[in-house]
């Protein structure tokens, strides 16, 4: 049975400055590779900054009933709001545990999503857990239904970030990076840092356990294969599993190794996100990249470190966060 969790929010002033110029633009180089990444992104392209100063902004998730970005901020247990009229804003604190109740500095949420019934789903890491905020998503409190925690009697890892397939179906990372000691951590209680599917008639199973880190994860657009990074040292790899009409995995592959880029800068393959055309936007090394449907780096934005991505309803804006700020992509529209 799901459990109901309540927590009471609290008022905290961050004790660094936040920044939330809209104006600004940072460098940014544009490789190309292929001529189709013009498609996406045009060679003049700037990434503009929305938000600077977070501690580790992450797992950025589109609201169309809201028309705003929702963004975790690991570190500071919370979550942010950005929409084109307000600009950033509160929008949930606690978003994992409760202030007191952890020394951890990655004690907050870490991926969002929104379910098939509109509610705001989070993956909150060093709670161990998958949870549904209860509140509906305009009137956001800091009340949370566990969705999942155990897999066979022993604690989940700390989940990390989410999908969601149009079943209802909820597909997550489970790795150690929530944990103090990451995978060292004497708090582990499973043998696999794994890939898994919460179903819809609440059933947990794996979907992988091949993985050393999983860590980002997105579904094709037709819902047929699951996108997942793997974030082990020396690593920087996306692996595909195709998926059944019900959902179960079947054969997997590997999708992208980027493993060439790593000595380019700070970051692996960690968040991503699907265009509508089934173009991958995805992190990487030292920025972040678009890959065709086969699996090809058509070309890069070259920004520093990419924690995840998010694109708006229309497909024109590509929100980004690195972990200090949130950035914008413009993204040409589908021809």
């Amino acid at each position: 049975m799901r459990n109901l969790i309540l927590s009471l929010a609290v008022l905290v002033i961050p004790a660094f400055p936040i920044s939330a110029d809209a104006s600004r633009f940072i460098d940014t180089e544009i490789v190309v590779y292929d001529d189709r990444f013009y498609k996406f992104i045009n060679a003049d392209s700037q990434a503009q900054v929305l938000a600077d100063g977070l501690g580790w902004a992450e797992g950025p998730v589109w609201v169309d009933s809201l028309d705003a970005l929702l963004f975790s901020d690991v570190a500071e247990d919370k979550i942010y709001r950005w929409d084109e009229t307000s600009g950033l804003t509160d929008y949930l604190f606690p978003s994992g545990h409760a202030p007191d109740s952890m020394g951890s500095a990655w004690r907050g949420s870490n991926g969002l999503a929104i379910d098939n019934s509109g509610a705001l789903v989070l993956a909150q890491q060093s709670s161990r857990r998958l949870a549904r905020m209860s509140a509906p998503v305009s009137k956001p409190a800091p009340e949370y239904e566990i969705l999942a925690s155990h897999f066979n009697g022993k604690s989940l890892n700390s989940p990390n970030d989410l999908s969601v397939h149009r079943s209802g179906d909820i597909y997550f990372t489970d790795p150690p990076y929530g944990l103090d000691g990451f995978e060292k951590s004497p708090a582990i209680e499973l043998d696999l840092f794994g890939v898994f599917r919460l179903s819809r008639d609440n059933k947990l199973s794996v979907v992988t356990g091949d993985l050393e880190k999983p860590n980002g994860i997105a579904l094709s657009a037709d819902y047929s294969t699951l996108y997942v990074s793997n974030s082990e040292t020396g690593k920087a790899q996306i692996i595909a599993i195709e998926l059944d009409g019900q959902g179960n995995p079947k054969n997997s592959r590997l999708f992208f190794d980027g493993g060439h880029l790593i000595a380019e800068g700070p970051g692996s393959t960690d968040g991503m996100t699907m265009h509508p055309s089934d173009y991958l936007f995805v992190s990487i090394p030292n920025g972040l990249g678009v890959l065709s449907s086969k699996g090809k780096l058509l070309g890069k934005v070259v920004i520093g470190q990419v924690t995840n991505l998010a694109l708006d309803d229309t497909a024109t804006q590509l929100f980004i966060t690195t972990p200090k700020r949130l950035l914008k992509l413009r993204i040409n529209a589908m021809r």
